[in-house]
């Protein structure tokens, strides 16, 4: 038993690395006979498994495969499964291929055929057949998901509902050879098939399956239909498996197109099976095509060029190979003379007269590699597709659309109207001239497509507005007096009005009607359209005996503001003087912008040119206070600064900071530390209800003296160059063996040790001091390097450097280990090693140090040495 179970994982092992290789499949039926028992019919079944024998790693064809046949009726399986062995392993031919290819793919695939009869009961929805596996090919290019999606290849027979007991059927068949497709490229990949019995097929392009539960290529219990689709992957789908420029003929079956990237690709092709007209079945093949990425040279074109515009062309060569060397166009008119042809890649040329010509290009002409394509150039321009303006309408009403489109060449003769109507199919119409009931307001988005017996042909957008009633609107609620007649107004001037009451009014059919009623009114217009829409609106007319107007208090403003005038009025019309200074003279409440000191403005308000009341209003202005602001400034670091501010009676300092009071016009700014600026807020008594702000900026000036770098140290007979920073003025003490006291770098040369002292100032009087020691040795120039140092962090002795006395210049100074490595080196005067190399501290011991120097008299000096390392 343990033996057997062992024997099973490796043929089931065999099967999944069988399965990887399976490139596609289909199944086959032919009639053979009368069954043995009563209204039965016997079948020779043959499965087809495709096999890529490219991996010589894979192993060979499955030896047996195990199949299932399944009633249509109650989806039931019939004779058991069917463990059917290899019947023949044939390797697959090459049936196209371009000439002239480079980069050539090397195919080799094998088919292996696996036959059976089976007898079968005539039923009602026939038998499906079924093979199941768990893997296909790896790295497919057109689908997602798991890498090894299976396959289900099924075969499909008849029964009684669609063919009738008395006649007898056996299924299409594919052809098996392959085509070399390369990447980007014109193909034509044959997927035509032979029916024995001469029914008419009709082809597609349709989802392939998947394997359904199968675990490898022995699967042995395939399951019944339906079954999944594999996980086609965008822009990919079972409709379009090699992309949107690849297309089927329906009638032979013949995949040709553009081709797309590199890669493999599922293919699955549905041949259906007429008879006197009548579909009986249908039969699948499914099949991993591989594109290439080879090359060849070709003349690809387009189906057809049209230009309705003009005479104008550009060509180019659909294919971009590098192959395409030459190129030799015919533009198919003799009449053009020498520029009926070019031999320009991308070639224009422009048409004498409209009509149809024969594109020609040959590509490498006289060469092994040459090809030649046509196509038809249409030239008719003067096409200018147009429709006619669409109205707003109303729901539930037809809708006219009208073709305006004109053409120089041959009339309209296609049209299609697709209303726009989400969720609908129904919504078209080829008629020129069609009408269209919308149910629901909205706005639609309507599609127009126009063609010309000439083949111009252009797509439109119609937008269409539909609404709940009519665009209908009236006068707005008013006012007048007794004495008054009032003008009603509508927006419309087609369909009809009707005015409700009939009182005071001198028409209740008229559009703009007139009304002089003695009381308040309303009047309700009741509007139809053309089309049976209607709406409705209403106006109220407020009758008064006078005008009434109340207005606001005179005020005064700060001068150069603006002032709002108020008025509390029914009236409806204004007229308000001087206008010169009123942004907008003609409304209730204007903004005024008065210059002097006393301003008076006149108002008529009026509800017509009877009725109306005058009035007016004062405006006063004062000025904003005139502010200035005076202090010490700049001033010292440790000074005081004293502030003054003028032009008001309230004052406001902000911040606070070193301030004596915030609200008093002449505070104190006590030892500001840095330099602040400081904000006063102004008010006066004068009527100016606006404060006026002011910034004053006080700059502290604080030096800061430096009279060079840290101490230093010369020989004898050495110049020092000191130099000093901090301000403008500089003053050295003592003045002893310097070139210039009074600048800030002289040249000192000292006979002994001393300490200079510099006074760094400025023009308002702001003073700093610094100190320099210099020691003074009374050595000659030279490097002086210790013998030892002890690194270990004490502060004491922890960094090995020379002593450089009198230099002017340290070239190099390096130090190494017993074994010669360079472990520390440096150009810097008084930089230093450490005791660490890469990072590590060194162990105690004899290091070597090599030093160059050039002196203050520059003389070059070489010293070399030992030092040890003490930790």
């Amino acid at each position: 038993m343990k033996r057997f179970v062992l024997i099973f994982l490796l043929l089931s092992c065999l099967h999944v690395a069988n399965a990887k290789h399976i490139t596609g499949g289909e199944i086959i039926y032919d009639y053979k006979s009368i069954g043995n028992a009563p209204n039965s019919i016997i079948y020779t079944v043959t499965l087809r498994l495709f096999r890529d024998n490219s991996d010589p790693t894979g192993a060979a064809m499955p030896p047996s495969v195990s199949l299932g046949i399944f009633n249509n009726d109650n989806n039931m399986l019939v004779n058991g499964y069917q463990n059917i062995s290899l019947n023949q392993n044939n390797p697959v031919g090459v049936v196209a291929s371009p000439p002239c290819l480079t980069n050539a793919p090397m195919f080799d695939y094998s088919i292996g055929t696996y036959i059976f009869d089976i007898e079968l009961p005539i039923n009602s929805k026939g038998y499906t057949i079924t093979y199941q596996t768990c893997c296909r090919v790896a790295g497919i290019s057109n689908i997602g998901g798991a890498p090894s999606v299976g396959a289900t290849y099924v075969g499909t027979v008849p029964g009684a509902a669609t063919l009738p007991s008395n006649q007898i059927n056996s299924s299409p068949r594919f052809q098996t050879g392959i085509s070399i497709i390369c990447k980007n490229k014109q193909f034509i990949l044959d997927f035509s098939s032979i029916d024995p019995d001469g029914d008419s097929l009709v082809y597609d392009f349709i989802d392939a399956y998947n394997g359904g539960e199968a675990t490898n290529a022995g699967y042995s219990t395939p399951e019944p239909p339906p079954y999944g689709p594999v996980p086609y992957s965008s822009p990919y789908s079972g409709f379009q498996p090699l992309d949107v420029n690849a297309t089927i003929n329906p009638q032979t079956g013949i995949i040709s197109g553009i081709a797309p990237d590199a890669g493999k690709y599922i293919v699955s092709v549905i041949v259906y099976e007429y008879r006197n007209g009548l579909l009986i079945e249908n039969h699948r093949k499914d099949f991993i095509v591989t594109v290439a990425p080879c090359d060849f040279a070709s003349s690809d074109l387009k189906t057809s060029y049209t230009n309705c515009d003009n005479f104008d062309f550009v060509f180019n060569n659909e294919s971009t190979s590098a192959l395409n060397l030459t190129f030799d166009w015919d533009f198919g008119e003799p009449a053009s003379g020498t520029n009926n042809t070019s031999t320009l890649e991308n070639p224009p040329h422009t048409y004498l007269a409209a009509g149809t010509y024969t594109l020609t290009l040959i590509v490498n002409k006289g060469t092994p590699c040459a090809d030649t394509a046509t196509s038809q150039v249409r030239v008719y321009p003067g096409f200018n597709p147009a429709f006619a303006p669409i109205p707003n309408m109303c729901k539930n009403t037809p809708v006219q659309f009208t073709d305006a489109t004109t053409a120089t060449y041959g009339p309209a003769v296609f049209w299609r109207w697709d209303f726009g109507v989400q969720n609908l199919s129904n919504d078209t119409s080829r008629l020129q001239n069609p009408t269209y009931t919308y149910t629901a307001a909205g706005t639609y988005n309507a599609e127009f497509i126009v063609e010309t017996s000439r083949g111009c042909r252009d797509t439109l957008y119609p937008v269409v507005t539909i609404v709940d009633k009519p665009e209908f609107f009236v006068t707005n609620d008013t006012l007048i007096c007794t004495i008054d007649t009032l003008q009603l107004k509508s927006n419309v001037t087609m369909g009809t009005v009707t005015w409700s009451p009939n009182y005071n009014i001198n028409s209740t059919s008229s559009y703009n009607p007139l009304v002089s009623p003695d009381v308040s009114t309303t009047y309700i217009a009741m509007y139809s359209d053309n089309f049976g829409c209607s709406a409705i609106d209403s106006v109220k007319v407020n009758v008064v005996n006078e005008v009434t107007l109340l207005k606001g208090n005179d005020t005064t403003i700060c001068r150069t503001d603006t002032a709002r005038l108020t008025l509390n009025t029914d009236a409806i019309y204004f007229n308000w003087t001087p206008s010169a200074q009123i942004i907008d003279p003609t409304i209730k409440n204007p903004l005024v912008y008065p210059t002097d000191s006393i301003n008076t403005f006149y108002v008529k308000a009026s509800i017509s040119n009877k009725c109306f009341k005058t009035d007016t209003v004062m405006v006063k202005t004062v000025p904003y206070p005139a502010v200035s602001i005076i202090g010490d400034n700049p001033i010292c670091f440790g000074k005081s600064s004293q502030l003054l501010a003028s032009g008001g009676s309230i004052y406001t300092w902000t911040p606070a900071t070193y301030l004596t009071s915030t609200t008093i016009p002449n505070p104190k700014v006590v030892f500001p530390r840095q330099s602040i600026s400081y904000t006063v807020m102004v008010r006066d008594t004068f009527g100016c209800p606006k404060p006026v702000t002011k910034v004053f900026a006080l700059n502290v000036i604080k030096i800061i003296a430096d009279a060079g770098p840290s101490d230093t140290s010369v020989v004898l007979d050495q110049p020092l160059q000191l130099t000093a920073t901090g301000s403008t003025n500089y003053l050295w003490t003592p003045d002893r063996w310097l070139s210039n006291a009074q600048i800030f770098n002289p040249i000192a040369l000292p006979k002994s040790d001393i300490t200079y002292t510099v006074q760094v100032s400025n023009s308002i009087g702001c003073v700093a001091t610094d100190t320099i020691k210099v020691k003074v040795f009374f050595l000659p120039p030279d490097l002086y390097v210790p013998s030892a140092f002890t690194p270990n962090k004490n502060g004491t002795n922890d960094v090995f450097r020379p002593i450089a006395l009198g230099i002017k210049k340290l070239e190099k100074f390096s130090v190494y280990n017993r074994w010669g490595e360079l472990v520390f080196t440096t150009n810097i005067i008084d930089s230093g090693w450490d005791g660490n190399f890469k990072g590590e501290p060194q162990p105690t011991g004899t290091f070597v140090w090599q030093a160059t120097a050039i002196d203050y008299k520059n003389n070059k000096i070489f010293r070399k040495g030992n030092v040890i390392l003490i930790r």
